[in-house]
C-alpha cells in the first residue's frame, strides 16, 4: 500500500548513532517482460522508451520482511511501485526522486542504429552534461543527493530503496558520501539486493 512523502505516520531526526546502525537495501526492480527491437532511429528509440515504461514485470517468490526494513521508497515509474507490491509485506513512500535516468535518441536520428549503441550514446552524452539530454549527470547527482539527504535526516531504521539499475550509480555514490559502505555491480541485476551499511 504506497504512501505520499508528506503522509509519513512518523518522523524520526536521525543523529550519527542511528545512521551507524541503519543499513540501506537498493534494489533495481523486477526483470521487464518486453522484446525489443534489434535497430533503432532516434524515434523509435524514444517512443521503445515509453513501452518500456508501460511493460509488465516477471513475477518472484523473493520476498523483503518489514521487520527486516521496515521502511522502504520506491520509484513512481509502473515497474518499480509493481516490484514493491510482489516483493515488499508493508507500506511503502513512493517517491519521484527515485525515477530512472531517462535515455533519448539524440544524434544520428534518421539512422537506424543498434539498440545497445543509442543507449550507451546517450549515457555518454547525460554523463558530459549534454544539455539535449532528458536531464543531465549534474541533475541526476543533485537528484540523488536531495533523496539520501531526506531520507537519512528522518529515518533511523535499515530501509529498503526499489529504483532502477543507472540510478542507482548515482545513489551509490551519493550513500558512499555519507559513510556507507556497499557496492552496485556495473549492470545491476533485476530483483537482486544490493545492502549498504556503515
Amino acid at each position: 500500500m504506497p504512501l505520499q512523502k508528506n503522509q509519513k505516520e512518523s518522523i524520526f531526526v536521525a543523529d550519527n548513532r542511528f545512521l551507524e546502525m541503519m543499513k540501506i537495501l537498493l534494489i533495481r526492480h523486477l526483470k521487464v517482460i518486453a522484446k525489443r527491437p534489434a535497430f533503432l532511429t532516434a524515434k523509435q528509440f524514444d517512443e521503445d522508451r515509453i513501452l518500456y515504461d508501460q511493460a509488465e514485470i516477471e513475477a518472484t517468490q523473493f520476498k523483503i520482511k518489514t521487520e527486516d526494513y521496515p521502511v522502504c521508497y520506491v520509484s513512481s515509474v509502473k515497474r518499480a511501485v509493481e516490484t514493491a507490491k510482489l516483493i515488499y509485506e508493508g507500506k511503502y513512500i513512493i517517491s519521484d526522486d527515485l525515477i530512472e535516468v531517462r535515455n533519448a535518441g539524440v544524434f544520428l536520428k534518421m539512422t537506424s542504429l543498434p539498440a545497445f549503441f543509442r543507449s550507451i550514446i546517450g549515457r555518454i552524452a547525460w554523463y558530459f552534461n549534454y544539455s539535449k539530454m532528458p536531464e543531465t549527470r549534474f541533475q541526476s547527482e543533485a537528484r540523488a543527493k536531495k533523496f539520501i539527504m531526506e531520507m537519512i535526516s528522518v529515518e533511523n531504521k535499515n530501509t529498503l530503496v526499489i529504483t532502477h539499475g543507472f540510478y542507482m550509480h548515482c545513489l551509490k555514490r551519493e550513500l558512499r558520501k555519507h559513510g556507507f559502505r556497499g557496492e552496485v555491480s556495473l549492470f545491476p541485476k533485476n530483483g537482486h539486493p544490493y545492502v549498504f551499511e556503515k
